[in-house]
């Protein structure tokens, strides 16, 4: 008799160990009092949480719905967003859209911006990326009473709500510190991650629309996040197998939307490239201005 399978891919037993480890480390601190400190390395760590988490809205990483639904839970108390509004902010939204006017998380939905070649400055996108994705991913949930979603998402408030409440009742400033100021930290960084993510691009194909990044952040460190346009064109492809479908597409990815070190002003010198179209050329100048 076979087994029951429990993790769709072996390799994400790392991804579990991974949400163990960063939490059991932000519990302990809060617990035994460590350093105030210590919250700039938990900071980064937690980060590892959240690209979990991103993976996991994507793929599920179990078969049971409900250790899904638990892990999401650990997720969000460890980097607080919600799987849910991951889901149906990012993967339903974001990735149907990719920057377009219909994505909620849009660097051209704004007053005075243009698409494709005129975003809203870096500073603002992320200073207001947290309070628009939160309004725009609930107003999409409780829309829908009665829904699946709906209610997976109250769960996940309530299960989370009375662990935050027992953390902070044990150590007030320990849970600010360790717990809140991360989540705000995270929620900032999603947007700076997402104007990267497709600052610059020419957004005319699949293959212009997001950026190439090398380096390791951004590689298995960063669980494959830095092939981008292989994520992009294959949103559901589990993160060990975006390098493979990468390599089946590089040859087709214009050079300007390669940023080896994850910079921005990487495009500046390929203005010269002649493997960069004369659009995607003039662009790049707009993009780079200090």
């Amino acid at each position: 008799m076979r087994k029951p399978r429990v993790l769709r891919h072996g390799i994400d037993i790392f991804s579990i160990l991974m949400i163990w480890v960063v939490l059991g480390a932000q519990l302990c601190a809060l617990w035994l009092e460590w350093s105030w400190l210590l919250v700039f390395p938990l900071i980064v760590l937690v980060r590892q949480v959240n690209l979990v988490e991103h993976n996991h809205a994507h793929s599920k990483i179990f078969y049971n719905r409900h250790l899904n639904d638990a892990l999401g839970w650990l997720c969000f108390l460890s980097n607080g967003v919600p799987l849910e509004l991951y889901e149906v902010h990012h993967v339903k939204n974001h990735h149907r859209y990719n920057n377009q006017l219909q994505d909620w998380s849009s660097m051209f939905g704004f007053s005075g911006c243009r698409f494709p070649d005129r975003p809203v400055s870096r500073a603002y996108y992320i200073l207001t990326f947290p309070v628009l994705t939160i309004c725009s991913g609930l107003s999409d949930i409780l829309r829908s009473p009665g829904s699946r979603m709906f209610w997976r998402f109250v769960w996940s408030v309530g299960v989370v709500t009375a662990l935050s409440v027992a953390l902070a009742f044990v150590d007030p400033l320990g849970f600010v510190v360790f717990f809140l100021v991360p989540w705000i930290v995270i929620f900032h960084g999603l947007g700076m991650t997402n104007y990267r993510h497709h600052y610059g691009c020419a957004l005319n194909t699949a293959y212009d629309s997001s950026n190439v990044m090398f380096g390791l952040p951004f590689g298995w460190l960063g669980f494959n996040i830095g092939y981008h346009v292989s994520h992009h064109m294959r949103p559901a492809l589990h993160w060990s197998e975006l390098p493979r479908h990468h390599e089946s597409i590089r040859e087709r990815i214009p050079a300007a939307n390669y940023r080896p070190l994850g910079s921005d002003r990487q495009t500046r010198a390929l203005e010269l490239d002649p493997a960069a179209s004369e659009p995607l050329t003039r662009r790049a100048v707009y993009f780079t201005k200090p």
